[in-house]
């Protein structure tokens, strides 16, 4: 009866409007993931009843990847477990599948190389209208993904908790409701998927080309992506060892220019699924997903990866100048000494302006690893300039020298205005509206790249004289 009700609920999108406009219509029409519901771990001592897990047939991936996938996904009550494959793409394609009350159905969120597709039994038809879980999937409403047929290989019984393994067969229509009581499907719409293409080139020049498409959907999205990249990675280049990838991803956004980035990191133990995650490109595509300014439609995501099996690492342990005060306007020699891996420390001398604006004052000096060092940007006033704050960062093979200073600029519409008196910063902070100038610190910063990659930061204050002698004004 509870099932049967939600068929009347209001929808933001009809089923039928979404076949017909395709691709726009389904990826404008995702929503947030609102919230998640607890997973109900295996029966244990107390006895008690817990929610139905949905078991997430996985195929694809490497062992390491599924278990970071369990560690995601756990919280919201999927189970990874290995199928034993995927399924033929025929993109755009509503296919004759086999739907009827008992047969098995999955809600698809990777296909391609990869897949992984949550599967429960159909419980009810009417028409196109498909009634199936008896539960959530995510229980996030209103949703839209691929809706699939599926074969049941194996049942894998349990007191705590049973499982079916199963495998994906044909497209057969589109997700619109996940809701407590079940999910809804209409048979005779669909949706579409984000590509994720994926280039690895290992340590003797060859290279291994992945395809995947994954679910849109805010929260899911990222770290799907995440997870395939990685996933490729691992598939290529296996071993769990000291690793620097070079990694370049690019967004193609819907009506806008491309967004390129690049990224180098380190790892000891492999590339894993949430290392990528932190990379400036699958980084970018979360906080697209969450922009606060307007939907954005990413088309694809392209991820190039060069793999080396080298620590050819650097710490910044050391900072230090020639003299305990500098003068205002001079360029001054900073030494950064630096500690790599397995290797005596060495030093390396960066030139660094000294503004005029600090005579007879102190200024901070950080030298820091491009990874851990921010450009200044103004507060973004739209989405452009959302996205053009995105393309200025530092490379993590590079060491940041930044001289902060104790005056003020400000930033006002998406402009920074350094270097201003007070009495102009009171003219831009007027008390009687709410769009004014916000204060930021000045920091001249110099960046000095390196042949290897860089990490940590070192810091401190050094007082600034103006004249020859050292006696200040």
């Amino acid at each position: 009866e509870s099932m049967l009700a939600e068929r009347a609920r209001p929808r933001r999108l009809d089923p039928m409007e979404l076949a017909a406009k395709g691709a726009d219509a389904g990826a404008r029409a995702l929503p947030a993931l609102a919230g998640v519901w607890p997973a109900g771990g295996a029966l244990g001592g107390e006895g008690r009843l817990v929610q139905a897990s949905v078991p997430l047939s996985v195929s694809g991936f490497t062992a390491r990847t599924v278990a970071e996938l369990t560690e995601a996904l756990g919280p919201v009550g999927l189970v990874p477990m290995q199928a034993g494959g995927g399924r033929r793409l025929t993109p755009g394609k509503l296919e004759a599948g086999h739907v009827e009350p008992g047969s098995a159905i999955g809600v698809e969120l990777v296909r391609g190389d990869m897949s992984m597709v949550g599967t429960g039994t159909v419980t009810y038809i009417d028409g196109a209208t498909v009634l199936a879980f008896g539960h959530p999937m995510f229980g996030i409403g209103e949703s839209y993904l691929p809706l699939v047929d599926a074969e049941i290989h194996a049942f894998l019984p349990s007191l705590a908790q049973s499982f079916k393994m199963s495998s994906p067969l044909h497209e057969i229509g589109v997700l619109v409701q996940d809701r407590q009581t079940c999910i809804i499907g209409n048979l005779d719409g669909r949706t579409t998927m984000m590509p994720v293409d994926v280039r690895v080139t290992g340590p003797e020049g060859k290279t291994r080309a992945f395809h995947a498409e994954v679910a849109r959907n805010r929260r899911l999205t990222p770290m799907l992506a995440s997870m395939v990249v990685a996933n490729a990675v691992a598939d290529a280049e296996p071993d769990v060892t000291d690793m620097v990838a070079s990694v370049a991803g690019k967004l193609t956004l819907h009506g806008r220019a491309p967004l390129e980035l690049d990224d180098q990191i380190f790892s000891a133990e492999g590339i894993s699924g949430r290392l990528l995650g932190g990379t400036h490109g699958l980084r970018a595509l979360a906080e697209l997903m969450f922009n606060p300014f307007e939907p954005v439609v990413v088309d694809r995501v392209d991820v190039d990866v060069r793999i080396e099996l080298k620590r050819d690492v650097a710490d910044i342990v050391g900072l230090a100048l020639p003299t305990e005060t500098v003068r205002a306007g001079d360029t001054v020699p900073v030494r950064v000494t630096l500690r790599p891996f397995a290797g005596a420390e060495y030093v390396e001398t960066v030139r660094v302006k000294i503004p005029r604006a600090a005579a007879g004052r102190a200024v901070h000096l950080e030298a820091a690893s491009g990874a851990m060092a921010r450009p200044d940007v103004p507060p973004a006033e739209s989405l452009g300039d959302y996205i053009e704050n995105m393309r200025k960062y530092y490379s993590a093979a590079s060491i940041v020298v930044s001289v902060q200073t104790p005056d003020e600029g400000a930033a006002l519409r998406g402009r920074l205005i350094p270097d201003l008196p007070a009495s102009a910063l009171d003219t831009l902070r007027p008390g009687n509206g709410t769009r004014r100038a916000d204060a930021y610190r000045v920091a001249e910063r110099t960046v000095f790249p390196s042949k290897r990659l860089i990490t940590g930061r070192q810091e401190l204050n050094v007082a600034v004289v103006d004249d020859v002698l050292g006696h200040n004004r």
